[in-house]
């Protein structure tokens, strides 16, 4: 009796113990990418039974980079903590490959189901366990070691002039891209053809060296993944944005990246609404002395409207779903969903929960669902041809 109540007591206490780790809440940390900020977040939030409590850096969800979402799963009723700090696709891969630690992780204390906007602090350090990028690892400096990867979406971009700009400025080739990335500025007549323009400049601005939508643009155009580019930075009195005014611009200055120093000129915007805000600000060329190029993911280049400011043809051809789908729209990239080999358990399980959220579904939030591509490619701005290889 005294075994068989030992054994039951035994019993029990494991039951007990077993029951308090299914219960344990699972953290998971994405980085990565900012273009992919929409259907990321949306997906998080389709994957969690109703009462889950979230919040975020911003003035809105589907446009926050930094968020934490915490709750259960529909499927599995996992318990689990999720938070979000994109730095760029680029920035995203190293940190998984170089185990850098991100300080910036929230760990909120005033979490609500309608969502905290503008939420701060407290703030926690701590490795990421997956990255959303839209880049191959390949297409990086940080190929080593090979980090998990599965092709989860198709994430367009678009070139976008600045609030004011002439009309006459309405497509961009490659070779107008490779000229200008490299010079940082160009005559407005090699846009538009027009001697009378001749005089009239053309500045590049453009995203930090963390952003894998500034290893697309370099990869489409052609100008090159690892060629230095030549970008510049507005001068804006007052709030970026329609209430700012570009006053002026000047070279990017020197910039420290995750702990490297690049040069004048190399570097960009560290977020992509701070480049959109700063295209939507007025200002008239007798002020700043040159119209304004860049490039950004579709949702935020939708944001930039003011004053006849917004997005390009690309080589003769406008942004839909359609050109992309059938190869004649060229400015995209894969999206991917990346982690260490060694990432696993409930952590991953649920992680996977989320690719597949976004694979089916909420990719259409911001770009072009997988499973709709009829054709292909194997590395940014390689040939497209028929026949999605995904």
């Amino acid at each position: 009796m005294k075994v068989f109540g030992f054994t039951l007591l035994a019993g029990l206490a494991a039951l007990a113990i077993s029951s308090t780790a299914s219960a344990q809440t699972n953290i998971i940390r994405i980085t990565g990418a900012q273009a992919d900020r929409n259907a990321l977040n949306a997906a998080i939030g389709h994957i969690l039974n109703p009462g889950y409590v979230y919040g975020y850096a911003g003035s809105s969800l589907s446009g926050a980079s930094q968020v934490e979402f915490r709750g259960t799963t529909v499927v599995g009723s996992y318990p689990v903590d999720i938070k979000t700090d994109l730095i760029g696709s680029t920035g995203g891969i190293q940190e998984l490959v170089d185990n850098l630690t991100i300080t910036a992780w929230f760990n909120a204390t005033n979490l609500t189901a309608s969502g905290t906007a503008n939420l701060t602090g407290p703030t926690e350090s701590a490795l990421a366990d997956i990255s959303i990028s839209d880049s191959f690892q390949g297409s990086t400096l940080y190929t080593s070691p090979l980090l998990s990867d599965k092709v989860i979406g198709v994430t367009p971009y678009v070139w976008v002039k600045n609030a004011g700009s002439p009309s006459t400025i309405s497509n961009i080739t490659p070779w107008i891209a490779q000229a200008i990335l490299g010079a940082g500025q160009i005559p407005l007549s090699q846009i538009t053809g027009l001697t009378n323009d001749q005089n009239t400049a053309v500045s590049i601005v453009g995203r930090d060296e963390n952003a894998g939508q500034r290893l697309v643009a370099f990869a489409e155009s052609g100008f090159g993944i690892f060629t230095p580019p030549f970008q510049y930075e507005p001068i804006i009195s007052g709030t970026p944005g329609p209430s700012g005014t570009v006053t002026g611009i000047e070279p990017w200055p020197i910039n420290t990246v995750n702990g490297i120093t690049y040069p004048v000129g190399h570097s960009g915007y560290s977020t992509s609404s701070a480049l959109a805000a700063a295209l939507n600000t007025p200002g008239s060329y007798a002020n700043a002395g040159t119209w304004i190029l860049s490039y950004l993911a579709i949702n935020d280049a939708a944001s930039v409207t003011n004053l006849g400011a917004g997005s390009l043809s690309y080589n003769g051809f406008y942004y839909s779903p359609q050109a992309v789908q059938q190869g004649q729209y060229s400015f995209w990239a894969y999206t991917h969903w990346f982690n260490r080999t060694s990432f696993g358990g409930t952590p991953q399980t649920v992680a996977n929960q989320i690719a597949t959220q976004i694979l089916n579904v909420d990719q259409a939030n911001q770009g072009v669902l997988l499973n709709t591509l009829s054709v292909g490619r194997t590395v940014e701005g390689g040939v497209i041809t028929f026949g999605n290889p995904y």
